[in-house]
């Protein structure tokens, strides 16, 4: 997309976003914030949170650009690094099913309409950007238009090459859409362990992950009854829905997906029946790029920390936000981080939420007890390993304040507030974390942190619509 063009859609989308803002804006002056109570049990402990549950997810045409995974990229490991110093890196996508390893040849990243190939410098390259950050990775293998043979031969290079930043290998990408496998699971399952074979004559300890399905919850069942003592994780993807359609916008997005809480409490339930961890291995907003003037939003942002908890706590063992160029050639509009033609990496909303995110989602979750009336408002806590708790709240609500009253628990005596905000809930730019932007070199620290006052063993704050904050409580 030519720079013009950019622009003119990023006026347009700021345009409405305006518009849509003063609307709202006016709404809510003439409403009283809604009255919103938290309390939250810090003796109880509902999971871990997994300390490598941040991950992002590439087609693997991204691993064949020049310089990009590469111990030179200073910047994006440093904004790596911010999120969390040992999370994932997913690559593969449809791209994978389109990809061929020449050890020599020209490194020449492709939609999946062409052909990406990958070379021993991209993975050495690949090897050395992940060991600088601290993350590991999981690599997707071509089931698609390769053969089992080529695959293993891949494999062998790949594991070479990341050594100790190895996490797994899978087979193929989104299986159950496969033509050739016809919507049947038996059909893929006898390709898997076809593949599987030859995978593991030739790296005997190749650990693997799967099924990589893209909805069909389904298969994760019975591939956990198949494989469950050979897998490293269960994996699955999810988007909201796709680009280009009508309900492509920030009001269904920020809206609840009734049909992801009754996967998510599925896989949770494989997950424990099985002894396998699952991990939401591909996800964003919508797929194709996402929305143009939604994908690339606050609102999106606000979208995005709700949804990496509500995976959390629903047992989920991680999570790879999907980023950076996509099978069709061009950087997805959804993407946390971006680059330009000459390799400089920025940041988009949802990095801002994956930030927030490695704030306060670490440690054990714990429970909360939220009164509220039907204000699109969550809340979430954990506690983190020094005793502190975290409070997130995010409200959604696209023109409703809330006041939200928090009952401190024994002991709890203190209380800092970050807060995540931007001019709208369409802003496309300015976003903050505790009033502070992510610099020109990658790095971030808080800039305004408020003291919370805590009056009888409670404090209240006043959680404007379209926002979301942290409340860090100590003392005890």
């Amino acid at each position: 997309m030519s720079t013009s063009i950019h622009i003119a859609l990023a006026a347009s989308a700021l345009l409405s976003a305006i518009v849509f803002c003063t609307f709202s804006g006016a709404r809510a002056d003439k409403l009283s914030p809604d009255a919103v109570t938290i309390q939250v049990y810090p003796d109880s402990n509902s999971g871990q949170i997994s300390p490598d549950f941040i991950g992002l997810g590439y087609e693997t045409s991204a691993a064949a650009q020049t310089d990009f995974f590469s111990a030179k990229n200073v910047k994006m490991i440093q904004l790596y690094r911010n999120l969390s110093h040992r999370g994932l890196i997913r690559i593969g996508g449809n791209v994978s099913d389109h990809t061929v390893y020449v050890p020599n040849g020209a490194s020449t990243p492709n939609s999946e309409g062409g052909v990406t190939i990958i070379n021993n410098k991209s993975l050495v390259d690949l090897g050395d950007f992940a060991r600088a950050t601290g993350w590991k990775v999981m690599w997707g293998l071509n089931s698609g238009t390769g053969t089992k043979e080529e695959a293993a031969v891949e494999a062998a290079a790949v594991s070479s090459a990341l050594q100790d930043r190895l996490q797994s290998f899978q087979i193929g990408n989104e299986v159950d859409l496969h033509r050739e496998f016809g919507g049947k699971y038996d059909a893929y399952y006898s390709s898997y362990r076809d593949y599987k074979a030859a995978l593991r004559t030739a790296l005997p300890d190749a650990p693997i992950s799967g099924p990589d399905c893209a909805h069909d919850i389904d298969w994760a069942a019975q591939f956990a009854k198949d494989e469950g003592s050979d897998i490293k994780l269960l994996t699955c993807h999810y988007y909201r829905g796709g680009a280009g359609s009508k309900e492509a916008n920030l009001a269904t997005l920020l809206k609840n997906d009734d049909s992801l809480d009754a996967d998510l409490s599925t896989l949770n339930i494989v997950s424990q029946t099985s002894g396998v961890p699952y991990r939401i291995n591909e996800t964003n907003s919508y797929w194709g790029g996402g929305q143009l003037g939604v994908s690339d939003t606050f609102g999106s942002a606000l979208w995005c920390l709700d949804y990496m908890f509500k995976l959390a706590s629903n047992g989920c063992s991680g999570v790879n936000i999907e980023t950076d160029i996509n099978q069709l050639g061009f950087i997805s509009h959804y993407s946390p981080i971006v680059h330009d033609d000459a390799g400089n990496c920025s940041v988009r909303p949802d990095y801002y939420a994956m930030l927030a995110f490695a704030m306060s989602g670490q440690g054990n979750l714990i429970k909360v007890d939220l009164t509220k009336d039907d204000i699109n408002l969550t809340s979430y806590a954990s506690s983190d390993d020094s005793g502190s708790i975290w409070v997130t709240v995010i409200n959604k609500d696209l023109s409703r304040d809330a006041k939200v009253n928090v009952t401190l628990p024994d002991g709890y005596r203190s209380g800092k507030a970050y807060w995540l905000t931007a001019p709208s809930v369409g802003s496309l730019d300015d976003v903050t974390l505790a009033g502070s932007e992510v610099n020109d070199s990658g790095t971030w620290s808080p800039k305004s942190i408020e003291n919370l006052k805590i009056e009888n063993g409670s404090t209240s704050v006043l959680v404007a619509h379209a926002s979301a904050v942290l409340l860090h409580l100590s003392g005890r």
